[in-house]
């Protein structure tokens, strides 16, 4: 019998880096509890610039995970 593998991929927006390396761990942490693999993860810095001031007024991380499980 062949196990069926889904790979599901999470994006998370997230105010603060601290805020986004928590969110990877509390996937790490769930993997045995929750019954997936993490495969991928990364964090991605953005900004968001007044176009005449060129002053940051925004700024944020995006957290991506891929997580794999079986499908029964």
């Amino acid at each position: 019998m062949n196990k069926q593998l889904k790979t599901e991929t999470l994006v998370f927006k997230v105010d603060s880096e601290q805020l986004a390396m928590e969110t990877i761990e509390e996937y790490k942490n769930n993997q045995s509890v929750d019954g997936y693999t993490l495969t991928k993860y990364n964090t991605t810095y953005k900004s968001k610039k007044d176009r005449k001031t060129h002053e940051i007024i925004d700024e944020f991380w995006l957290v991506s995970v891929t997580k794999e499980y079986e499908v029964m």
